[in-house]
């Protein structure tokens, strides 16, 4: 049994008995750390995901207007181009 003994002299050793709990403490903090980490970037992300599905609305809102514009536009430059300036009759 000469594994048990080495085994049991390391345990009693002063050294371990300073540094496994530091480790262990370590360990759990290092471990709590990742994982929060872990939920800020998937929070981060819901956000961005979110701000860039508003922001394709807003752009599917900017081409509407745009189009809009276009046809206010087209149907000025043919009213004007029908002699609106030009017709006595009108005032």
């Amino acid at each position: 049994m000469p594994i048990h003994e080495d085994i049991q002299s390391v345990s009693e050793h002063q050294i371990y008995k300073t540094l496994a709990p530091l480790v262990s403490v370590a360990l759990i903090g290092v471990v709590g750390w990742l994982l929060t980490s872990i939920m800020d970037l998937e929070n981060l992300a819901l956000k961005n995901q979110q701000a860039i599905i508003h922001s394709q609305n807003d752009a599917e809102d900017v081409w509407d207007d745009i189009e809009k514009l276009q046809s206010d536009v087209t149907n000025l430059r043919i009213y004007l181009g029908n002699g609106f300036r030009n017709n006595p009759h009108n005032p």
